[in-house]
């Protein structure tokens, strides 16, 4: 069922309100409810005052987000000009619409009303804001609901990469079919020098550097032994084998030890 249509009137605002913030300030309007919703819970078995006085200030802090929300949703719809001008999208952006503007001025009427509740503190007030509460965070829900879908299947305020419009589509470039042989190696592709021809060089070379080697010198002529010395002339030189000639009769033998007298 769709709810009346209702509207904030315009105020002249001191400041420019920045596009494309709009989801940053939901988020935390969305969390806020569920955060009071749980601390009137406990508050009914705790009963405790201070709960009581800190739902009010987060009621309060509740009712300027909510407004911050319409305000950076204005600018949004604005951005996004003929989007909205369709049939499905244009009905779901007024109902998105209508239940903001529901939702800050109830977040004005619930602050009025836990105010009362501290005030009495009677337990019909605090059920009664309790249920009031419930139904406001309910509304809350299919609120952002309705956003998401704007978001998420109309593309509202959303950017898309579009490559650059040319006369000439180009082909996709097949990809080159890859090389079945092994990649040479560097030592491959430079011609190396005839291993043969370096040899004989070399060994040129250190045939030219090797000194002449020294003549060997004659071999030494032994010389002549006593048996080999050449006998004078009318004698015959004794036979090796020959046993030598016993002393003439008359002679006498020289004693051994005996001195011969030295000759005058």
């Amino acid at each position: 069922m769709a709810l009346p249509a209702v509207s904030i009137p315009d105020i002249p605002l001191p400041f420019h309100v920045p596009v494309e913030v709009h989801p940053c300030v939901v988020h935390l309007a969305v969390a806020l409810p569920m955060v009071i919703l749980l601390m009137e819970l406990v508050n009914l078995v705790a009963k405790k005052r201070a709960l009581g006085v800190f739902s009010f200030v987060l009621m309060l802090l509740l009712a300027v987000i909510l407004f911050g929300a319409y305000l950076t949703g204005s600018a949004d719809a604005h951005q996004a000009g003929a989007v909205l001008d369709s049939g499905e999208v244009k009905s779901l952006f007024e109902a998105h619409k209508t239940q903001g503007i529901y939702l800050v001025y109830s977040a004005l009427v619930l602050a009025v009303i836990k105010l009362l509740s501290v005030l009495i503190r009677k337990t019909p007030m605090r059920v009664i804001f309790l249920l009031f509460l419930i139904a406001f965070t309910a509304l809350t829900i299919n609120t952002a609901k309705k956003g998401k879908e704007l978001v998420f299947e109309y593309g509202v305020n959303v950017k898309t990469a579009s490559a650059p419009a040319t006369g000439e589509s180009k082909a996709p470039v097949a990809a080159e079919p890859a090389s079945t042989e092994a990649p040479k190696s560097e030592e491959a592709k430079t011609p190396k020098a005839p291993v043969e021809a370096e040899k004989s060089e070399s060994a040129a070379a250190k045939t030219e550097e090797k000194p002449a080697s020294a003549p060997q010198a004659p071999a030494a002529e032994s010389a002549p032994t006593a048996e080999e010395k050449p006998a004078p002339e009318g004698e015959t030189a004794p036979s090796a084998h020959e046993a030598p000639a016993a002393p003439a009769a008359g002679s006498a033998a020289p004693v051994q030890g005996e001195k011969r007298p030295a000759s005058e």
